[in-house]
């Protein structure tokens, strides 16, 4: 399996985190991968000859197809998913961050929560067809388009408000920062990303958990991680108690955190996403 990510231009940062491709050999065995909850929407165009199959664990027995050719957009996602792949599968992707999608077509992402519906744009999708030179292709395309989204409220610096307390802060303190009630930052929550603004700070307080357990490896790969260390960083990120970062870590990752060291050492957890 290969996994590469390409950062977009400097102007676009602020709504795109990444272009990314992701592949198969043909020889390779059918595979399965983890996709964690992180508050971001994919563009998604499967350029292989296989149907690739997504299992939101939101929705636990609904399996979505994304056939061959075809364009699809990714919504939020409130627990982890998995990405079921066939020998010879290609995806091409553009990762949005929160807010990000909804700021360049103004279409709400309340429906396509835990979900991947078809996403109809020719255009878009001839850009996507080509491997080679697919991040200056959409540099091009992005830098083009009017920010619909925005006319009213910045997402992007509320999101980057919850981001700087990583996750920590409240509902009410984003409202007052915004300079709105409650009511309506809810409503910009659900047009951005889907979900109300409680979800969203909780999964931007895992993704630091995440990032602090990753940084916890030492040189040979394993993790530092031992019930002292989860029980700190349960109490410097705000969860009631140990258990109660366990089971959401596991609802947003699909694992516990003492796992992870298993992860990574067979490679599944550096490229953890579509």
């Amino acid at each position: 399996m290969v996994y590469i990510e390409h950062v977009p231009a400097r102007e676009l940062s602020d709504y795109i985190a990444a272009y990314w491709i992701r592949k198969s050999e043909a020889t390779a065995e059918s595979s399965g991968r983890r996709v964690y909850a992180d508050g971001c929407a994919d563009l998604i165009f499967n350029a292989g000859s296989s149907t690739v199959y997504f299992n939101p664990k939101a929705r636990a027995e609904e399996v979505i197809p994304l056939d061959p050719r075809r364009l699809y957009l990714g919504g939020t996602m409130t627990a982890y998913g998995v990405v079921l792949s066939k020998p010879g599968s290609a995806l091409r992707g553009i990762r949005f961050r929160p807010g990000g999608f909804y700021a360049f077509y103004a279409m709400t992402m309340e429906p396509v929560v835990d979900g991947v519906i078809e996403f109809h744009d020719d255009d878009l999708k001839r850009l996507m067809e080509k491997e080679v030179g697919l991040p200056d292709r959409l540099n091009n395309w992005f830098g083009s388009l009017s920010l619909v989204g925005n006319a009213n409220h910045d997402f992007s610096a509320i999101a980057r408000a919850a981001y700087r307390s990583g996750g920590k802060t409240s509902v009410d303190m984003l409202a007052t920062q915004a300079n709105v009630s409650h009511r309506t930052l809810e409503r910009i929550f659900k047009q951005n990303v889907g979900i109300p603004p409680k979800e969203f700070l909780q999964i931007v307080r895992f993704q630091e958990v995440l990032k602090r357990l990753r940084q916890a490896r030492r040189g040979n790969g394993s993790l530092i991680i031992s019930e002292e260390s989860l029980f700190r960083i349960a109490v410097e990120f705000g969860y009631y108690d140990h258990a109660h970062l366990t089971n959401e870590f596991k609802k947003y990752a699909g694992i516990l955190p003492s796992e992870l060291s298993h992860f990574y050492k067979t490679g599944i957890a550096g490229s953890q996403y579509f």
